[in-house]
């Protein structure tokens, strides 16, 4: 068992005292105390070879050592969880509902260790020296500040915790209750060499794991949400553990539960507890809610009092809406907010999206052809940078919340909406583009089981780093990705190389992790618009479990000019794939094109698959009917390294895996060139230097296909390859 320090987190969090703040009045700033700093391995000069540095020891108990000022009365070190403070605004740290540790401690005093953390959470610490003349001459804060200002920040994050067994399940969620599984049978529980789960739980004479409590609060997402007495501490019984399941009812509708049973006989929390719940109660989802568009003429920047004008956009905030909903349970989870076609809207920050919801434009207006726009910032910039965002799954742990409790969402739908981020800007030949995304992860976000995640029928500009990204070491399971109908332009050329990262980006960092289980990528359009890859998964060698299976399906695509820019950029780079997996990739149109004049190379590379891991290894690739125009060809075939066929590091290297054929491995080529099938295809921008790397595309018109006897007798155009919207609508 883990070993247990004689300071605690509580006693240190008793000792507080009041604190003045840097905008006290000191006429003579002379006579301030000197800043101490925390001792970190950027102002040491040492490293990590510096022993008194600041670090994370034993899993997770925090080490602080600071510098002493001589003649001082003492210092004051503050503790806060890393996404309350991030802003590195002193109104936030100033803010009591922030802060975890508010300790003075003795001059003499040049350290402090502060035990029992949360395991893999991210921690911030603030220090100041405190004078003897009175609080207005006591030092500036270190420590404040957002992360950015690396010669004044101390952030430290614990360790991940050791393999914890699945003692609870949720299940029969109605209204008001739910019901909690219990099995606490140790053989049931897969204990094995790798996960060794007797090191850290109690195993009593009759093989069950020992537990005497169980607890529900109600989740920071609604903190006012009803909890009966008698569950806030729960006695389990003996007739409990009989019965397997205990029901817990009085709850409120729509709200978000926090579940745990404890070891009483181990001491601290952290450790007592087995596996969390976060069951959310249902409710009835009511008349979609119109989101009337009122726009604002000026929002302040991050600093949260400097005006910037944004009347020109005409654009009518969002942020406020996500953050009520989440917390409202008078709102049931599946909402669907509308909004009004032809008229603008904007995200600020990042919005987390922890509630199941839809988010569309108003159907009557997009029968009249409105369509909403929403900015995902991108609107002014700060400094040097856009100030952009982009929604986030799930969310980041609050203050006392245990950063391993899973994150359940229904459905999170997007449709018929335009997305941007306006003042995003690409390569310049010199610096990197901005770095947004259309929905990214927090690194320290919480476990997230997600029912769907769809997009129909969406437009997205100016995306510049990436599409979907999931990070951070939590268990990710996406149960269904749908990306149906959509158009892709002007997003991309984060860096030289045309990467950054992938239209799909999983992290390979947890292998019971899977938001491939079942992605579904039909009838969109990807223009001109680089990145790493269309599929990647961080090309980590991991065991999955018996229960991890990827299972893409790429159909009806149309794909002009995906990635040229570099070599290795390929639509599946999943190096080793889980046993029993599936790709799909039929109906495919890919095309390669340019102006005469322009210079720029055509790079198309399909797969990098090298092991299938698991017992049996096998898969199956179901590749058929795909096709490219005939030109700007390499031996005859589209693409230029990595082919579907390619014996090695492809599909074509597993033999047997192939439903119809090695043959359809081919991408057919149709005898028709991209200007004869396509109205105007080429780009209009030409890679001649890298500071024209800058999108010029207003719509993609020059996609839909031309209404010539040539097209209409073309295979691709009677088999029916591509997005539909193009060969359906000849010009």
């Amino acid at each position: 068992m883990k070993k247990y320090f004689i300071y605690s987190l509580a006693l240190l969090s008793a000792v507080t005292y009041s604190s003045c703040t840097d905008k006290d009045d000191v006429s003579d700033e002379v006579n301030r105390e000197f800043m101490t700093m925390f001792r970190m391995d950027d102002n040491t000069g040492k490293g990590s070879d510096d022993p008194y540095r600041c670090q994370i020891v034993n899993m997770n108990d925090a080490h602080l050592y600071w510098y002493g000022v001589d003649g001082c009365a003492g210092y004051e070190i503050k503790m806060a969880l890393q996404p309350t403070v991030s802003s590195g605004l002193a109104s936030d740290w100033e803010n009591p509902a922030n802060i975890l540790v508010d300790s003075i401690v003795g001059s003499e005093q040049l350290d402090m260790f502060i035990k029992d953390l949360n395991y893999s959470t991210d921690y911030r610490f603030a220090i100041r020296t405190l004078s003897t003349k009175g609080e207005a001459y006591n030092s500036k804060w270190y420590g404040y500040g957002s992360g950015r200002q690396w010669a004044e920040y101390c952030g430290l994050t614990t360790e991940n915790r050791y393999p914890v067994p699945l003692v609870i399940e949720q299940s029969e969620i109605t209204k008001t209750s739910f019901r909690v599984l219990i099995n606490r049978s140790y053989a049931d529980s897969g204990d094995s060499g790798d996960n060794n789960f007797t090191e850290h739980f109690e195993v009593d004479g009759n093989g069950n794991y020992v537990m005497q409590l169980l607890t529900v609060a109600a989740s920071a997402t609604n903190p006012d949400a009803k909890v009966p007495e008698q569950f806030k501490k729960y006695k389990l019984t003996d007739e409990d553990f009989a019965r397997g399941y205990i029901d817990i009812t009085g709850l409120d509708e729509n709200s978000v539960y926090i579940v745990n049973v404890q070891n009483t006989n181990i001491p601290v929390y952290v450790d007592a507890i087995y596996n969390s719940l976060a069951p959310r109660t249902d409710g009835e989802v009511g008349e979609p809610i119109l989101i009337e568009h009122k726009a604002l003429a000026k929002d302040t920047l991050s600093d949260g009092t400097t005006l910037v004008d944004i009347s020109s956009y005409n654009a009518c905030p969002l942020d406020q809406t996500i953050i009520d909903y989440t917390k409202n349970n008078t709102l049931a989870e599946g909402t669907i907010f509308e909004l009004e076609g032809g008229k603008t809207y904007y995200f600020k920050n990042n919005p987390s999206l922890c509630k199941g919801m839809t988010l569309r434009t108003r159907p009557s207006d997009v029968a009249k052809g409105l369509r909403a726009k929403v900015c995902l910032g991108g609107l002014w910039t700060e400094g040097t940078s856009v100030k952009s965002c982009n929604f986030m799954f799930g969310r980041q742990p609050v203050s006392g919340e245990n950063s391993d409790v899973p994150i359940y969402i229904k459905s999170l739908i997007f449709q018929d909406i335009d997305f941007d981020c306006p003042q995003a800007a690409c390569f310049n030949g010199a610096a990197n583009g901005t770095g947004n995304y259309f929905i990214n992860m927090y690194s320290n976000g919480m476990p997230v089981t997600l029912q769907a995640f769809e997009v129909h029928d969406c437009t997205f500009q100016n995306m510049i780093r990436g599409f979907i990204r999931v990070q951070g070491t939590k268990r990710k399971l996406f149960e269904k990705v749908l990306i149906d109908g959509c158009e892709f332009y002007n997003n991309g050329y984060y860096d030289n190389n045309g990467s950054g990262y992938a239209w799909v980006a999983g992290d390979g960092a947890q292998p019971k992790s899977n938001i491939f289980q079942n992605m579904i990528f039909r009838n969109n359009t990807f223009y001109d618009s680089p990145r790493t890859a269309m599929f990647t998964d961080n090309g980590k060698n991991l065991s999955w479990p018996a229960t991890v299976k990827y299972n893409i399906t790429l159909e009806n695509n149309t794909f002009v000019n995906f990635s040229t820019r570099s070599s290795g950029r390929f639509l599946f780079n999943l190096r080793y794939m889980p046993a029993g997996s599936s790709i799909t990739v039929k109906k495919n149109l890919f095309i390669q094109t340019k102006q005469d004049a322009d210079t720029r190379n055509l790079n198309l590379n399909g797969m990098d698959i090298r092991q299938i891991n698991g017992d049996p290894a096998v898969m199956t690739f179901d590749i058929a009917d795909n096709w490219s125009t005939n030109t700007n060809l390499t031996a005859g075939q589209i693409f230029s390294a990595g082919a579907f066929s390619a014996t090695k590091n492809s599909a074509g290297k597993f033999l047997d895996m192939w439903p119809n054929g090695k043959d359809e491995l081919d991408i057919h080529v149709s005898d028709i060139s991209p200007t004869e099938l396509m109205v105007s295809p080429n780009p209009p921008h030409m890679e001649q230097g890298d500071a024209s790397l800058r999108h010029h595309v207003d719509n993609l018109n020059g996609v839909y296909f031309k209404n010539t006897d040539k097209v209409k007798s073309s295979e691709i155009y009677l088999r029916g390859i591509g997005a539909s919207k193009w060969r359906e609508n000849l010009k």
